[in-house]
């Protein structure tokens, strides 16, 4: 069956039975009309508050509800974020009454959707999911869900449900988003960590954008420079940026040289004492890694002047404490957890854990260490009954066993190829949990031609997506605002939301637990609400053998590493047969005269969120097309104009989009944001090239050309 998108949709008819349902609705209606012709009628005004989950800040807010409708949201001052609303909160209100949202349940028949009723829609959903595991196994159905649930406490139950079905293949945006930041922290110091922005004195702000990704924040952030040091390392000169006390324009993809060197720097200016070193692990390998990055090739690998990288070392020893901000401009790259590492080596030999501080690392001397056990996506821990082992392996799982092991997920950016190839086995079922994967997963060609070889692709959303054009099903989820609140911390519930529920929609827990229902495993879902799922005894139903190393009965105790050290040459990269020092790799592909530029994908602009906000009329105005920067340089070789259409060409693939010509990019790059429809630009990016730790792809160092385009 092909799966061309369409959008038409053929209406339900109403029955007589129907009619008759809608019988009381209609009195009721009758009733408050009575009311507004007499005068008397009165709004039910009420105030809600509860978080915003567009984004990991999870600002508080308050929203005013006049007749079920949501007419302002503000900022909560009750809320660690004392009262802040980016744009992005402040058009809550559009997307929940938007006109564009799916409002019924529609299943794919010929060259129309067609409205059908939720029963029908789950039974269809089931028999399809029967007639899969029948045919391929229950290995056969995988689950990927997108930037909305992240560390959403309700993929934990996605799990379940899965698990419950017999497939350990549930996936998430972990699968290119901040997991192998993760991953290269906890391989050298045992669990993730975040910047310590009140104790640095010197801030490195590195292949991040905290204005935009972290707006509560930016204000910290951007203080450094007033108080300590601020340094910004990016291609782009960002508004942070030109704030900053210095701007390192790197080139793209050689961050781990410029780490190296920074190590060698630090190693020979300032060596550890006898003290130091005994909590570290492969100090000489690294210093021996360090020394073939003297400041004379780090300038020539990353076009960085010496004399701003003397600047830089000079802060580090001098201008302590020193710590780092490090963003997906450091990930998307073949040697990105390497580049997370060596950064990480960088701030452990500037002092940053010393003192082994309980608030800046999990420390193995904690007494909840082995329960925090960072970097997981989410405690591994359900509700009884638990349902049954699995002996599956999920996807990804034998080509990149850590990915796995420290994320206790698929790797969903490895769907295309089990679709497609078999590899490692048939996936043939596909549910897209508030996921446009076919869209925001590398390789959109090869995830388009995944769809059309599925039995099942189901799409759950509020709203119609390009993977839900392609989809069998689309069910309407509500938006986080009409489901059950979670609070900041993923901990807890309410039993209500902040707004009704809109029109025909379900809030996503229901839909999970009424299709497991359909599927025959209802005994694992028995609680009336997501707040009651949520407040049920729980055990733990992983074993050992997957939980992210531990330290050795034997170890020390600094850190939760094997060693119990600081390993700069990783034990477990090496137990399983990988390179166990950082270091860097160049990108695969190289630039050259057919292709000239480094091509730079999914940064975030300030008006959009991945795919999110296409359908908000105030965020699509303060951005309504995607832009692609580039330097005046490259430009005028190019032969192109700023604001024109240009075709940007790679060896994969030829998009079109609006050039902006700008001084503050990198003369020997260009730069373009992620998840639009109509420039879409993974499909301009090789699906191959990936980080053989992760699995990540190296969604910021293609290469590519500019080309005007003809009148």
């Amino acid at each position: 069956m092909s799966r061309e998108p369409i959008k038409h949709v053929v209406r339900k008819k109403f029955t007589r039975r129907d009619l008759f349902k809608a019988a009381p609705l209609a009195a009721v209606g009758l009733g408050v009309t009575a009311l507004a012709l007499t005068g008397k009628s009165a709004h039910a005004t009420e105030r809600t508050v509860g978080t915003c989950r567009f984004c990991l800040m999870r600002c508080g807010i308050e929203c005013v509800v006049e007749d079920g409708r949501l007419v302002k949201v503000e900022g909560s001052m009750k809320a660690r974020t004392r009262g802040f609303v980016c744009e992005h909160g402040f058009a809550l209100r559009e997307l929940v009454h938007s006109d564009a949202r799916v409002q019924h349940p529609m299943i794919r028949r010929g060259d129309a959707f067609h409205e059908v009723s939720w029963d029908e829609a789950l039974e269809y959903i089931a028999a399809k999911l029967a007639q899969v595991k029948a045919k391929h196994g229950a290995r056969a159905l995988a689950i990927q869900t997108g930037w909305p649930f992240v560390r959403h406490p309700l993929v934990n139950f996605l799990h379940r449900f899965a698990r419950a079905f017999g497939s350990p293949n549930v996936a998430t945006v972990s699968s290119l988003c901040e997991a192998s930041l993760r991953m290269g922290q906890a391989l050298t110091v045992g669990s993730k960590y975040s910047p310590d922005l009140r104790r640095a004195k010197t801030l490195l702000v590195w292949g991040a954008n905290p204005p935009v990704t972290a707006p509560p924040f930016a204000h910290v952030v951007a203080d450094k420079a007033r108080t300590g040091n601020l340094v910004v390392i990016d291609p782009v000169r960002t508004t942070l940026a030109k704030e900053a006390t210095l701007h390192l324009r790197v080139r793209p993809a050689t961050d781990g040289a410029l780490a190296l060197g920074l190590i060698g720097q630090v190693l020979t200016r300032r060596p550890p004492t006898a003290e130091q070193a005994a909590k570290l692990h492969g100090l000489a390998e690294l210093a021996k890694l360090a020394a073939e990055y003297p400041l004379e090739r780090v300038e020539q690998l990353t076009s960085v002047p010496r004399a701003e990288l003397e600047r830089l070392v000079t802060m580090l020893l001098e201008g302590g404490p020193v710590g780092v901000w490090q963003g997906l401009g450091v990930e998307h790259h073949v040697s990105g957890v390497q580049t997370v590492r060596a950064i990480t080596a960088l701030e452990v030999l500037c002092g940053r854990f010393e003192g082994n501080d309980p608030r800046t690392l999990v420390s193995p001397n904690a007494p909840d260490f082995h329960q925090q056990m960072l970097p997981a996506l989410y405690r591994m821990r359900t509700p009884k009954p638990a349902p049954p082992p699995l002996t599956e392996r999920a996807v990804g799982r034998d080509s990149f066993p850590l990915f796995e092991r420290y994320n206790r997920e698929a790797q969903g950016e490895l769907l295309a190829e089990a679709i497609l190839h078999d590899k490692p086995y048939p996936v043939r079922a596909l549910i897209l949990w508030g996921s446009n994967a076919l869209i925001t997963s590398s390789g959109s060609q090869e995830m388009a031609a995944a769809a059309e070889k599925l039995d099942l692709l189901v799409t759950v959303d509020p709203f119609f997506s390009a993977s839900a054009q392609k989809s069998d099903v689309v069910l309407p989820a509500s938006t986080f605002a009409e489901s059950p609140d979670v609070d900041a911390d993923d901990t807890g519930v309410s039993a209500r939301g902040l707004v009704p529920v809109q029109g025909s929609s379900r809030p996503d827990y229901d839909i999970l637990s009424q299709l497991a229902a359909a599927c025959g495993l209802g005994q694992y879902f028995t609680w009336k609400n997501f707040d009651e799922a949520m407040r049920a005894p729980r055990v733990t139903w992983m074993d050992d053998e997957q939980q992210q190393p531990k330290p050795r009965p034997d170890a020390r105790t600094d850190f939760g590493t094997p060693t119990g050290k600081a390993e700069f040459v990783s034990t477990v990269l090496a137990e399983a047969g990988l390179e166990p020092l950082p270091v860097w790799t160049e990108p695969p592909e190289k630039t050259s005269p057919e292709f000239p530029l480094r091509l730079v994908t999914g940064p975030r602009p300030r008006a959009r969120i991945n795919s999110q906000f296409a359908q908000s009329p105030s965020v699509r105005a303060r951005l309504k097309e995607p832009e692609l920067l580039v330097h005046p340089d490259a430009a005028k070789a190019a032969g192109i104009v700023h604001g024109a259409k240009i075709d940007v060409v790679s060896p994969h693939g030829r998009i079109s989009i609006r050039a902006v010509v700008t001084p503050d990019v990198h003369p020997q790059s260009v730069v373009m944001p992620a998840g639009w429809d109509e420039s879409n630009p993974n499909l301009l990016i090789s699906n191959a090239a990936r980080d053989p730790i992760s699995a990540f792809p190296a969604l910021r160092s293609g290469v590519c050309r500019l080309e005007p385009r003809s009148a």
